[in-house]
């Protein structure tokens, strides 16, 4: 076979391939498929807890408490995931405790103290606190509401106490919220 004739007809192969290749697919019938999405989330348990401070009113060992004590309130305010359970909220020995004591300092003479003790209830019968011992707060009420909780603190200065200096007092308790 001539060139000529070989090269025509490699030619003509080549344009027939093109056409085949480059030809409209055959029309297929319509349908669809379906898969499922899974979507999740988590929702952990979760508090927060912050406090507002007893202040207790001047206190007078001489004479308004020579014989009674110096009663104050304050309160812990907890915000917890809603259907958390089991909370307990529980307080320091402070930062001047002895043995299971706390006392406050005076600002003036570090080395002068005066006794209190904080509360679970009005009635100032169950200190608050493990450490001081007391035991920790709990209860139904504590339960994670999606809302703000105030639990009170129940301060007392006990009466009589003579060797206190004049001059103000303080002490710092850390508060521990625990789910």
């Amino acid at each position: 076979m001539p060139y000529r004739t070989l090269r025509g007809a490699v030619g003509a192969i080549s344009l027939l391939l093109a056409l085949f290749l480059c030809r409209a697919p055959p029309a297929v019938a319509g349908g669809s498929q379906s898969s499922t999405v899974v979507i999740t989330a988590s929702i952990p348990a979760s508090c927060t807890i912050g406090t507002a401070a007893i202040a207790f009113a001047a206190y007078d060992p001489v004479n308004a408490n020579a014989t009674a004590p110096n009663d104050q309130t304050g309160e812990i305010i907890i915000r917890c995931t809603k259907g958390t359970s089991g909370i307990t909220i529980d307080l320091g020995n402070g930062a001047h405790n002895t043995g299971q004591q706390r006392r406050m300092a005076n600002l003036t003479s570090s080395s002068t103290f005066i006794n209190y003790e904080v509360y679970q209830e009005t009635g100032r019968a169950s200190v608050w606190g493990a450490g001081d011992g007391g035991s920790v707060r709990s209860g139904a009420d504590l339960n994670g509401t999606g809302s703000v909780v105030a639990v009170t603190m129940y301060g007392r200065i006990p009466p009589g106490q003579l060797a206190a200096i004049a001059g103000p007092y303080s002490d710092t308790l850390v508060s521990t919220i625990n789910f």
